[in-house]
Order: C-alpha cells, then structure tokens, then sequence
C-alpha cells in the first residue's frame, strides 16, 4: 500500500494510555526513514510501529497532534505524546477493507 509518511515517526505502542500515546523521552524521535525529527506542540503526525499477526506484517499506525507529555507521565521520563484523533489505533488492514 503507498501512503505518505513524510510526517510518519516509529512509536511503542506498548505505551498507550487511553487517546495519548508516548511518542519519546527526548526533544525529537525516529521518522519513517530512521531520522532525527525534533518534536514541537501542534505538529500533526502519524505515529506507527511494526506489528505481525502470525508470518504477516500489519503495522499499527495512529494519528494526531503532539502535545507536551501531562505531569503523570512526564514523572516516567516521556517529554512527548500524540493525542489520537477519533480514529484511534488502526491496523494497515483496516484501510484496505
């Protein structure tokens, strides 16, 4: 499936907490191709991580607006979340149904 990820960047979707996912600890993270994007309040982006379910590959991906990460998980050393939008946590499968 082609699709634009020049505003795509690598999270753990491991570190989800309702509608904001942790997206670093640092002031930047990883984009599509594995460079350095500094993180700014407002920034519209797609966040996505490899995921298989079983031999097949079907990223999760979720988009949204980036916004400093709250006191409670600031505390845990994130600087950064996204604010999904309704849409929340998809899978690249779900685009093709």
């Amino acid at each position: 499936m082609e699709r634009d990820k020049t505003k795509w960047v690598r999270a753990d979707f491991n570190a989800l907490f309702s509608q904001l996912l942790c997206l670093s600890h640092e002031d930047f993270c990883l984009d599509f191709e594995g460079r350095s994007l500094e993180l700014r309040a407002g920034m519209i982006l797609t966040a996505f991580d490899e995921n298989f379910e079983g031999d097949k590959r079907d990223d999760l991906f979720a988009s949204g607006i980036v916004e400093p990460s709250p006191e409670w998980l600031s505390c845990r050393g994130s600087r950064w979340v996204l604010r999904m939008d309704e849409d929340g946590v998809r899978h690249e499968s779900d685009l093709l149904d």
